[in-house]
């Protein structure tokens, strides 16, 4: 018996072709990003890195400095400006040395002192210690800012004959006296007696005062009263 197709069957399927899926072949479908949308997310990055390091450098600003760097800081600050010279000690502006007088160092005659230190004296100008006369000389001292004090002095040589009148000596800043050979050699024999400049109490304060080597001061050529025991009068 033949079976019969229902009348509303659709019988009019065309035959269609036969599609076959290759499962090796199926790939899952993936999100792909387009170049422009890779360099803005890029450079939204670099934004934050760069927001970040900014915020990090103006926090460390604005936080105090520690102790340490304090001290760095106060030691860079410029130091006020030295514009004091330095001061001469019991200033005298009149050197009384003996005629022909051995290793004579005008320097030893001033104290200059800046500081609370000794500055280096320095004498200009020309003395002849052979001819009794008097010679004009500036001693002037310099501290390290380059402040310079100078004054004039005037440098009297004289020979024994003007000893006798009662004339002083002046003495190096220690108390010792430059001296002709032969005159030391009598005045420690007490043949001969003259006037000495006794050592000026301003200077000897100082140099006790600052401990100032005053060793090398003392030569073979000076006197010192503390050389004998009775001082010499005329």
């Amino acid at each position: 018996m033949e079976r019969q197709t229902p009348k509303n069957e659709n019988t009019e399927f065309k035959d269609l072709p036969d599609v076959k899926i290759d499962p090796e072949k199926e790939v899952p479908s993936q999100k792909h990003f387009s170049k422009k949308t890779g360099i803005i997310i890029g450079l939204f990055l670099v934004l934050i890195v760069l927001f970040g390091a900014g915020y990090f450098m103006l926090q460390s600003r604005q936080q105090p400095a520690k102790p340490q760097e304090k001290e760095t800081q106060e030691e860079t600050k410029k130091e006020p400006e030295d514009t004091t010279p330095p001061t001469f000690v019991g200033m005298q502006d009149r050197i009384v040395v003996e005629l022909n007088a051995l290793d004579v160092d005008l320097t030893k005659y001033f104290l200059a002192i800046d500081e609370n230190k000794q500055v280096k004296v320095q004498v200009t100008g020309d003395v002849n210690l052979a001819a009794e006369g008097e010679y004009p000389i500036v001693v002037s001292a310099t501290d390290e800012a380059g402040n310079k004090a100078e004054h004039n002095v005037t440098v009297q040589v004289v020979s024994e004959n003007t000893m006798s009148t009662g004339i002083e000596f002046s003495c190096y800043i220690d108390g010792s006296i430059p001296l002709e050979a032969g005159t030391k050699q009598r005045l420690m024999a007490n043949v001969i007696y003259f006037y000495y400049q006794d050592q000026n109490p301003e200077i000897q304060q100082k140099i006790n005062e600052l401990q100032i080597d005053v060793s090398q001061y003392p030569t073979q050529t000076t006197w010192h009263p503390s050389m004998q025991q009775t001082t010499p009068t005329v």
